[in-house]
C-alpha cells in the first residue's frame, strides 16, 4: 500500500512540468498579436521585395515576414492549405525579386521529402514602428 502511494505521488509530480507547459504554450492568434504589438499597420502592397526579408515566421493561415531592418514586418494571411504543420518549411517559386499576391507557397515535410499542402499568397500588410519623438 505504501509503495502504491509513493507511485501515485510520484505519477503526479511528473505530470506538473507537463501542465504547465500546456499553459505557457502561446496560441498563434496570441504569437500573432504579440508580433505586431506596438506597430502600426500601414496600406496593403502586392509585392515585396525579397532582398528586404530577413526570417518568416508561420502562425496559422498567417505569415509574417521580418525585414533586415526589423523597423518593418510583413503581415500575410494565405488562402489555402499552408496551416497543416508549422514545422513544415515554406516553398516559393519566384520570377524575379519579388514576392507578390497570387504567388503559390507549397509547404513540405523536410525529413520526408513530401509536400503536405500549398496556398496562395495574399496582400503584404507592412507594420512599421512609430517614430521615435
Amino acid at each position: 500500500m505504501r509503495n502504491l502511494m509513493t507511485l501515485t505521488a510520484v505519477a503526479v509530480l511528473a505530470m506538473l512540468p507537463a501542465s504547465t507547459v500546456a499553459r505557457q504554450k502561446m496560441t498563434d492568434a496570441e504569437k500573432l498579436e504579440k508580433a505586431l504589438a506596438g506597430r502600426v499597420a500601414g496600406k496593403p502592397q502586392s509585392c515585396v521585395s525579397l532582398r528586404d526579408l530577413h526570417g518568416t515566421e508561420r502562425l496559422g493561415d498567417t505569415i509574417i515576414y521580418r525585414t533586415i531592418t526589423r523597423r518593418v514586418i510583413y503581415r500575410m494571411d494565405t488562402r489555402g492549405g499552408c496551416d497543416s504543420n508549422s514545422s513544415d518549411a515554406l516553398i516559393t517559386r519566384t520570377f524575379g525579386d519579388r514576392l507578390c499576391r497570387g504567388d503559390i507557397i507549397r509547404t513540405a515535410d523536410l525529413f520526408s521529402g513530401f509536400e503536405s499542402g500549398s496556398c496562395t499568397a495574399a496582400e503584404f500588410v507592412p507594420y512599421s514602428l512609430p517614430a521615435k519623438k
